[in-house]
């Protein structure tokens, strides 16, 4: 394709209004100021893979381009999932400056957040943000892509993980940002043949059994179904998780104040007493929302 049919491919994915400006730079020819103009708009709702299929594709086009790499690294994002973490290396790390973009494949302990019941080491690729190397004792964003992302799919916003190079710990990262796919949809029951299931089934036993403290400090966890991630300093939001009763878990979804966290649940899991300290699950500091003194604040 033409790279003018491939930037206006693109721009027919965005929501309707996002792209005038790149169709207009399209106009006039200048394709590089396009599809930065389309890039900056996607980051604003989240796109669709093919959009940033089309992006590399313009890019590859485009002599001297250096952003197709970039534009391929989002179209995995937009498979597989968004992690964007707060990254600091040790000061004695002793392994070679960072270069901006993608390089290394490091090993990520996931620690308590692991899927299963022991401290997981896992592999996912780094792409270094900005235009700096990160050496030993800086800091910088960087984003993850896991080669297992299911195992990961228990981070939130606040977690903490460490970066290791065999045995040794070179660095941490706090999580800022996530996002993973949602699960596909459950497929309705198939139909019966006649004659069958005209007996009524007995009613299903609900299960009783007194809750503990200790029970909900581990997350996911089926008699706690939600989960409110950490306060953490010059963030707006707060993130909540919460567990579907077919067992499966949302994305995380941002409140900045307990009306949004009320709402949000209620819609999610309807028979949930948000208000309820046995089935709501706070990484710390329960009912403060950000820039806020109490959980009525906002309301």
């Amino acid at each position: 394709m033409h790279i003018e049919d491939v930037l206006e491919s693109a721009a027919e994915l965005l929501p309707s209004g996002r792209a005038e400006i790149a169709r207009a730079l399209v106009a006039k020819g200048d394709h590089a100021a396009a599809l930065s103009a389309l890039a900056e708009a996607a980051d604003q709702d989240p796109a669709p893979p093919r959009f940033w299929e089309f992006l590399t594709d313009a890019a590859e086009q485009l002599p001297g381009e250096p952003d197709a790499e970039w534009y391929r690294w989002r179209t995995t994002e937009a498979l597989r999932g968004l992690l964007r973490i707060d990254l600091t290396l040790a000061a004695d790390a002793g392994i070679a400056p960072i270069p901006p973009g993608r390089g290394l494949q490091p090993l990520w302990d996931l620690g308590e957040q692991a899927v299963s019941s022991y401290r997981a080491v896992r592999v996912a690729a780094l792409w270094l943000e900005g235009d700096e190397p990160l050496r030993g004792g800086g800091r910088a964003f960087a984003r993850l892509l896991p080669l297992d992302e299911a195992q990961w799919h228990n981070l939130m916003p606040g977690d903490v993980i460490t970066m290791r190079d065999g045995e040794r710990v070179v660095g941490s990262a706090t999580v800022l940002e996530v996002t993973w796919p949602d699960p596909p949809a459950e497929q309705a029951p198939a139909l019966l043949p006649a004659g069958f299931g005209d007996l009524p089934l007995p009613p299903p036993t609900p299960r009783v059994r007194a809750r503990t403290h200790t029970e909900h400090t581990t997350w996911p966890n089926p008699d706690c179904p939600v989960e409110v991630s950490a306060l953490i300093p010059n963030l707006r939001h707060r993130y909540v998780r919460v567990m579907r009763a077919n067992g499966s878990v949302g994305q995380p979804y941002p409140c900045a104040t307990h009306a949004e966290f009320v709402r949000h649940v209620t819609q999610e899991r309807p028979d949930v007493d948000p208000e309820d300290p046995a089935e709501v699950h706070w990484n710390d500091h329960p009912g403060i929302w950000p820039g806020q003194g109490s959980r009525r604040d906002g309301d």
